[in-house]
């Protein structure tokens, strides 16, 4: 398998994108910032009503910890996720503890979007939106993947040589 950042040869080699970490740490940034915002809250309720102030520790810990529990999983998850650029076909897979494989024939992609946020640019990634013809997958969208400005003309030539070869035509 060959991790890439463009797709040269395709008929020879597999390309995979993946998320960079960076681009999911930022992009889930908001659960622990929550989670703080409600451990202070919580600690900052006036113990007056006979309850020990242990009780709103322990219960300020245990927010805080669940809201850095789901942070951990999105981000894991995110990076987890990979587009497989194969010879016919791409390749989505998605999961952590169950695993799924979608797969969309490159003749079957419409049209792409490329999506660049302030805070993408700063980490050098984008997100590339795929509209397809697939009954499962409309649209697929590949969030912070790095950036790379050929991908989507190289996509569009090989979507196109794709439909030239299995001689599809777009009917809308």
């Amino acid at each position: 398998m060959k991790y890439s950042s463009h797709i040269e040869n395709l008929e020879n080699t597999q390309c995979v994108y993946r998320p960079t970490m960076a681009y999911a740490l930022l992009k889930y940034l908001k659960y622990p910032i929550i989670g703080l915002l409600l451990t202070f809250a919580v600690l900052l309720v006036p113990v007056n009503n006979g309850y020990e102030i242990s009780v709103f520790n322990a219960l300020g810990k245990l927010v805080l910890g669940l809201f850095l529990l789901i942070y951990l999983y999105k981000v894991i998850y995110l990076t987890k996720t990979t587009y497989s650029f194969q010879n016919e076909h791409l390749e989505i897979t998605k999961g952590l503890f169950s695993i799924q494989n979608d797969y969309v024939q490159y003749y079957r992609i419409k049209d792409l979007k490329r999506f660049r946020s302030f805070g993408a640019r700063i980490i050098n990634t984008m997100d590339l939106t795929l509209i397809t013809s697939d009954k499962f997958n409309r649209s697929i969208l590949m969030y912070g993947i790095p950036n790379d400005k050929a991908l989507p003309n190289e996509l569009r030539n090989l979507v196109e040589r794709e439909r030239a070869n299995k001689r599809v035509f777009e009917v809308d």
